[in-house]
């Protein structure tokens, strides 16, 4: 296997998630995640290739779970909907590709004004309209904007603080602000709470969480004095 073949093979996730294959996408994104411990690389650039193609499949695993987990949540009541609208808002925050990162605003922009947050979902259209997308969607965003910014305030209080940097747990999908613990896969980067510790990575399947370990070798400049 080589480098050039995995980001070919990310192409084809990219398609396959705007195509919301959303389960075919995950296992083939795992699956190159797993196949770059086995890269053997020649220099620094390629080894810097390697490591951001891992960082983008851990960007895509955690959101493409924690997607499909809120759409099988339930959503009866107000308590399961604001839930629902977290994980929504946490997606965003996921590094995707700016097409990919469009339909995650749009979607959480669309939950946040329907639960009446008004002040955060005119954060996501504002979002949304930077990246430029469809004239069609761009329209749609300025008008739920107008709406939100004639009521700016939120009816309920979510567990999501967009101003606060943080990252989210890759198991139980609440985020971890800035300064607060947490646990890392040895191998993908994803992180986790403490408490997760000692269990396997569930986003690239590979590593035990928080091991203290060398990290990634693939290249033999890294094993040079």
């Amino acid at each position: 296997m080589k480098l050039n073949e995995l980001v070919s093979q990310l192409q084809q996730c990219y398609q396959l998630t705007t195509a919301g294959k959303f389960a075919e996408a995950t296992e083939r994104l795992r699956g190159i995640a797993q196949a770059v411990p086995l890269l053997l690389v020649p220099g620094k650039q390629e080894l810097a290739e390697a490591q951001q193609l891992l960082a983008i499949c851990r960007e895509y695993l955690l959101g493409l779970q924690m997607e499909t987990a809120r759409k099988a949540m339930p959503k009866s009541t107000i308590e399961e909907q604001k839930r629902t609208c977290e994980m929504a808002a946490y997606f965003t925050h996921c590094k995707l590709q700016p097409v990919h990162q469009i339909l995650t605003l749009r979607t959480a922009l669309n939950m946040f004004f329907k639960l009446k947050n008004f002040r955060t979902a005119a954060s996501f259209a504002r979002r949304l309209l930077e990246l430029g997308p469809r004239p069609e969607v761009a329209q749609q965003a300025r008008k739920i904007l107008q709406a939100c910014e004639m009521t700016p305030n939120d009816e309920h209080q979510l567990l999501y603080d967009e101003h606060n940097p943080f990252t989210i747990c890759g198991i139980s999908y609440k985020p971890i602000y800035r300064g607060k613990p947490e646990e890392k896969c040895p191998l993908c980067g994803a992180s986790f709470f403490p408490e997760h510790k000692g269990k396997l990575c569930i986003i690239c399947g590979v590593a035990e969480i928080g091991k203290d370990v060398i990290g990634l070798r693939i290249c033999p400049i890294q094993f040079q004095r």
